[in-house]
């Protein structure tokens, strides 16, 4: 794999039906500007996201009703007329329209209620799909929409990790190894081998068209102890937004895991001062020239996280104050790059301890085993 950029931004679109006009204000010149101006390398763009729209033309899913144009091609030409990298974004455990369609897909909780951040009438949230249902089979297709379609230099799949679920199948499955629902280790079993599973497809369908493409699995945290989950990516990339409720004491652990894995990594904060898709908070510059030379020491190369406006417009002031810190960056990336960390002391995680696997035990192949 070659070295991954030192100065990306990961841009958020996640769009609701309701929204119009979307992309309506894109401009191509405007966008360039934007890049340029906050000295970025890379931009992960959005093929689908939360909701479950596409970005661009499918013959496998839904384009977002109300947008007219490959919104995801024009941005994906756009970065490469000036030298950016663009890796690919795909929501992979929330797609709100297949929940709202087909609530059979949901992952559920002992009480056969949904595992979601909201419910279906009281309360705002995305519902979390299972991938041991049909659902799976329907993500494989739009990667493979995409592989095929703009034959992006990465992959990043969103909402992707490890968990517990009582759905049918779910519990036929563990029924069917002669075990209980009722067992926690039973049912953590379970959701091991379906995340197993939904890892080895992606590969699988990446790899048909691709041996260079990165692929990235978020799931907001880097589990300590499981070598195998990390194995499952070609890089990782540390969400972290010391703001936004990760706090400043997250991100140096996660680090001090990772140095140990041989894997490029990525520390990714954000251009808001809470969390994501916060519109009117803009962090200030110092902090972000703090959280990118800290990634930096830390050995790892830099992402901000940013939210596109859904008519399509770079916000200018966003772009001014990433390239306050991205301009520092540039400056220090010789020295940064082939480099190595030393340890002076050694920290036991509480979280590696009470992992279901550990570092010992666990089946690593070095970049992309799971």
């Amino acid at each position: 794999m070659e070295e991954l950029r030192f100065r990306q931004v990961h841009l958020d679109f996640h769009t609701s039906e309701h929204i119009p006009d979307i992309g309506e204000a894109f401009d191509r010149q405007a966008f360039q500007e934007a890049l340029k101006a906050g000295h970025v390398d890379s931009v992960t763009l959005f093929s689908k996201c939360h909701h479950g729209w596409s970005y661009h033309p499918t013959d496998v899913n839904r384009m977002h009703p109300n947008l007219k144009f490959d919104l995801l091609g024009e941005q994906l030409q756009a970065a490469a007329e000036i030298g950016v990298k663009a890796p690919v974004y795909i929501s992979a455990g929330f797609d709100e329209k297949e929940a709202v369609s087909h609530p059979e897909w949901l992952v559920r909780k002992s009480d056969d209620s949904a595992d979601s951040l909201g419910d279906f009438v009281q309360k705002p949230g995305y519902h979390l799909l299972c991938y041991n249902t049909p659902y799976l089979e329907l993500l494989l297709k739009q990667i493979e929409e995409v592989m095929e379609r703009y034959q992006p230099c990465g992959i990043f799949l969103d909402i992707s990790s490890v968990h517990p679920c009582y759905c049918a199948q779910c519990r036929k499955d563990i029924l069917g190894r002669g075990k209980d629902p009722r067992d926690m280790e039973a049912v953590m079993e379970q959701a091991e081998l379906v995340y197993q599973n939904y890892a080895q497809r992606v590969h699988q369908t990446i790899r048909r068209f691709s041996s260079t493409c990165t692929v990235f699995h978020n799931g907001g945290h880097i589990a300590k102890g499981r070598r195998d989950l990390a194995g499952c990516n070609t890089h990782l990339e540390l969400e972290s937004l010391p703001t936004g409720g990760w706090g400043y004491e997250h991100f140096p652990m996660s680090a001090s895991y990772v140095t140990n894995l041989g894997m490029q990594y990525l520390g990714m904060t954000g251009k808001f001062h809470n969390s994501w898709g916060e519109f009117g908070g803009f962090k200030h510059p110092n902090a972000l020239r703090y959280e990118t030379a800290l990634s930096l020491a830390f050995g790892a190369k830099c992402s901000i996280g940013d939210q596109l406006h859904p008519l399509g417009r770079m916000d200018p002031v966003t772009y001014q104050l990433i390239g306050t810190a991205y301009k520092e960056v540039e400056q220090k990336e010789a020295w940064c790059r082939e480099t190595y960390s030393c340890a002076d002391i050694a920290v036991l995680s509480q979280e590696a301890a009470d992992g279901r696997a550990s570092d010992k035990d666990a089946h690593f192949w070095g970049g992309y085993g799971c």
